[in-house]
């Protein structure tokens, strides 16, 4: 018996301005077991991250449903919603960007843990051991988002989205702005805790040896439309639509 942890069904989201209206996703569905890794790929503007969005109200879903654990979160609020942050993380693009650049990392990391009522000391404690998880030494608390390298901040971001415990993290294009070096480092420490911590990923990338590398279910987008899902196996090594092998192509 499976154990889904995240379930969509029929998402669909519309922007509209002024008069006009665009489709940015249209009527996705997708299951993500718990401990396994969702790839979602496509070409800039396929709809990817605005799934993401979706699922982490970031922004509002025009139609379809959220299932976490079994839970219809599509509208959470107050308390749903801070259940639902709890259990769902997201590591974006530009580490430098998501923390401020005014607080050490160590602060940034240990924001929600404050939030929750845990005391200095305490979070002091649980945001060195959270940075040493992260491949980081404690010292790297007292720095500022300027005086690290795109990858220390990248797992200093990860640690921040692991203070809470969330059951699944989101990555969106998490590799992307680093060198192939430090990719490399960053999907290491992803697959660490993937198998010792039982995480669920959905990895948002259009870097297809990643998700060859990391993936256990790929979906493939175009146009805000799912043209393609299965095993990484089977879309990568036997992709059923133009679209996908010219995906394939244009990496290889």
């Amino acid at each position: 018996m499976t154990d889904i942890i995240l379930k969509a069904d029929h998402l669909k989201k519309v922007f509209i301005s002024g008069k006009k209206s665009m489709t940015a996703v249209d009527d996705v569905s997708f299951e993500l077991e718990r401990g396994e890794c969702l790839g979602i790929v496509g070409e800039s503007g396929s709809g990817k991250s605005t799934i993401a969005k979706m699922i982490t109200h970031l922004e509002s879903i025009t139609e379809g449903q959220v299932f976490l654990k079994g839970k219809d979160i599509t509208h959470a609020r107050g308390k749903d919603l801070r259940e639902t942050y709890q259990n769902i993380q997201m590591v974006f693009q530009m580490p430098m960007e998501s923390f401020d650049p005014r607080c050490t990392l160590g602060d940034g990391i240990g924001e929600s843990l404050r939030n929750m009522g845990i005391s200095r000391a305490e979070t002091r404690k649980r945001v060195e051991n959270l940075l040493e998880r992260c491949g980081l030494s404690k010292e790297y608390a007292d720095r500022y988002p300027h005086q690290v390298s795109g990858g220390q901040c990248q797992r200093a971001a990860i640690a921040r989205a692991l203070a809470v415990d969330p059951e699944i993290l989101i990555c969106d294009e998490a590799t992307s702005a680093l060198d192939v070096t430090v990719q490399k480092q960053i999907l290491e420490l992803l697959i660490e805790l993937k198998e010792k911590e039982n995480l669920s990923f959905i990895l948002i990338c259009h870097d297809l040896a990643l998700v060859q590398a990391f993936c256990d279910h790929v979906m493939v987008l175009n146009g805000g439309k799912m043209v393609e899902y299965g095993t990484t196996e089977q879309v990568i090594d036997h992709p059923k639509t133009d679209y996908t092998r010219t995906l394939i192509e244009s990496v290889l």
